[in-house]
């Protein structure tokens, strides 16, 4: 299971070389095209949607409509919201931003100050007719700023992250208008990968509120906190779901393609076409994400339960019948890039396990980073190799430049028990150091615990599996139930979203984290035009969060669909948005 990494964009993930953006805007008040500024959708075909059903396969529960909150962030609401939702850009295949002109358009008017002017299409509307407007943005600007606080000094919202969000100010509209201005503070070099649009509906949490819209709009531009907290408690808490509880539709409105239909516990979501959506009609009526395990896809494949797989982190036995499956019949296997890497963070805060320096370095080198990659990604991804960094890739083009400047090769370059030993009697703790390492209850964390077991407890550790149901939420929410946590970040090519992962602020740092030159140099990165000279800071932030070991990387997730003959429209998506992020162009050849 992964998290997002937002702020441009989900608690995860991902940067670079070809995989990202490669270009900033332009020094010249914005007459230069900007990334993505070309790519439309396809348009439609004369048959417009066809009636039938395409079954995807999910790993993971749905649990919040609302993903832009800290706990229901995660790439597991996003495999639906990207029928759903609807949004001004999102990510295509390789991790590019994609300008969704049907939605609206935006567009940079000045560098001096950093201006951006965004307009909704006139006919763009939620499923219930309510237009998409001002107020939805600036509810979402409300929301993920950090501005709205209260006279504590308390976020009386809790985004995922405020990042880029922080850095504007409250943008310029009325209720209704469908132009939005918006000006920064400072320059923001992932500006084009800030808001949305069509997120959450104003509407709905004016009206459960008991307020109109307008109003709702008044008392964020009049910062009348008193008439928002109720109303920021309804958006932090009233999305977010037991399985299977989907509230009514009027409660859920979509802004995209699809709507939901319907969801049955530990079995199935289900998408429909959404007959208000006034863009390019979806090509299947109907689309279900089925719920399975990595390890049953395959099967379910082969017997027609689903018609799409994509599984994440496959272990090697999935892998093994990919490649059978590869061979004949009515299937077509593909692989392509990914920005989805594994890790393990450390819960470093005073008092805490891994607070001396001496015992998180003894844990990194005892995790067998290459014993996990050879054992349990290989078999899926044979290039597969130990990643070394955070915020550069394998695939980058500089991500050797960068590795070589930043990993401490002689540190952590192999397997050390015995330096482990050493670094544990020199922190002068009693051994063995408990450690609870906690993460999602599915076969390749599984292995990869029991791995990291079985070297870390030769070195002076005593490793607790630790696979609640809710460890997602702890996450963030309970972050002393566990002193080690492994999962995914995924993501895509935005530089500034890492910033809230690791500042000692961070949104997405529960783990006790701190280091002023890294909070230096991470500002000075989010408020660069130059996308290299960032990168080159990013670079210089790789080798503090090394000497302080952050946390430790592992790898590059396998990324592998395999899916129908009959279904078209499927494309190896490397982003974090996943297989379903195309959903709207699936169609059935047959049958």
């Amino acid at each position: 299971m992964t998290t997002k990494r937002r702020g441009a964009a989900l608690f995860a993930v991902l940067t670079a070389g070809a995989l990202a953006l490669t270009a900033c805007g332009s020094d010249d008040g914005g007459t230069e095209e900007e990334p993505g500024a070309n790519r439309t959708e396809e348009p439609a075909d004369d048959e417009g949607t066809q009636p039938g059903t395409i079954t995807v396969a999910v790993d993971s529960e749905y649990t919040a409509y609302n993903d832009l909150t800290a706990a229901g962030n995660g790439t597991w609401n996003e495999y639906v919201h990207n029928g759903t939702k609807g949004s001004f850009w999102s990510y295509g295949e390789d991790g590019s931003v994609v300008r969704n002109e049907e939605f609206g358009t935006y567009e940079k008017t000045s560098d001096d100050p950093l201006t951006v002017e965004y307009t909704y299409a006139d006919d763009a509307v939620w499923s219930d007719g309510e237009p998409i407007d001002c107020d939805d943005f600036l509810l979402e600007w409300a929301a993920m700023s950090g501005k709205m606080v209260d006279g504590e000094g308390a976020n009386i919202f809790d985004p995922s992250s405020t990042n880029g969000y922080a850095l504007v100010e409250k943008p310029e509209c009325a209720h209704g208008d469908k132009t939005i201005t918006v000006v920064y503070t400072e320059p923001y070099i992932d500006w084009e990968l800030i808001f949305e649009g069509g997120e959450v509906p104003a509407h709905i949490v004016a009206q459960e509120n008991g307020l109109t819209s307008e109003e709702l709009v008044t008392a964020i531009a009049e910062d009348d906190i008193a008439t928002l907290q109720p109303a920021a408690e309804f958006w932090n808490t009233f999305w977010q779901f037991n399985p299977g509880e989907l509230p009514p539709p009027e409660m859920i409105p979509s802004s995209g393609p699809y709507i939901h239909d319907s969801w049955v516990a530990g079995q199935s979501l289900t998408v429909k076409a959404n007959p208000e959506w006034w863009g390019t009609p979806p090509k299947t009526e109907t689309i279900v994400l089925r719920l399975l395990d990595s390890d049953q896809q395959v099967a379910a494949l082969q017997n027609g339960e689903v018609d799409l797989i994509n599984p994440s982190n496959p272990t090697p036995d999935v892998a093994a019948q990919l490649d059978q499956l590869a061979e004949g019949g009515p299937y077509t296997v593909e692989s392509g890039g990914n920005l989805t890497w594994s890790h393990i963070d450390l819960q470093q805060g005073e008092g805490r396990v891994f607070e001396p320096l001496e015992v998180r370095q003894a844990f990194a080198k005892c995790v067998p980073r290459q014993l996990i990659v050879d054992n349990l990604v290989k078999p899926a991804n044979p290039d597969a190799v130990v990643q070394d960094l955070r915020e550069f890739f394998p695939v980058d083009e500089d991500y050797e430049d960068a590795r070589a400047q930043a990993f401490p090769e002689d540190m952590y370059g192999e397997l050390d028990i015995e330096g482990a030993q050493q670094l544990l009697q020199q922190a002068g703790v009693e051994t063995p150091v408990k450690v609870t390492l906690m993460h999602a209850d599915d076969p390749v964390r599984n292995e990869l615990a029991a791995l990291v077991k079985s070297e870390c407890d030769k070195a002076g550790f005593e490793v607790t599996d630790f696979t609640p149901p809710d460890w997602g939420e702890r996450l963030t929410g309970q972050p002393g139930s566990y002193d080690a946590t492994m999962f995914g970040w995924a993501g895509s090519g935005n530089i500034a979203s890492g910033q809230s992962l690791y500042v000692s602020t961070g949104d997405q740092n529960p783990y006790g984290y701190a280091n002023e030159e890294v909070d230096k140099l991470w500002d000075e990165v989010v408020t660069s035009a130059d996308r290299e000279a960032a990168r080159v800071k990013l670079a210089e932030i790789e080798a503090l969060l090394w000497e302080d070991v952050f946390n430790i990387p592992l790898y590059t997730n396998a990324n592998i669909y395999a899916y129908s003959s009959e279904i078209e429209g499927v494309v190896v998506n490397a982003a974090q948005t996943g297989a379903t992020f195309n959903m709207d162009e699936w169609s059935r050849t047959s049958g």
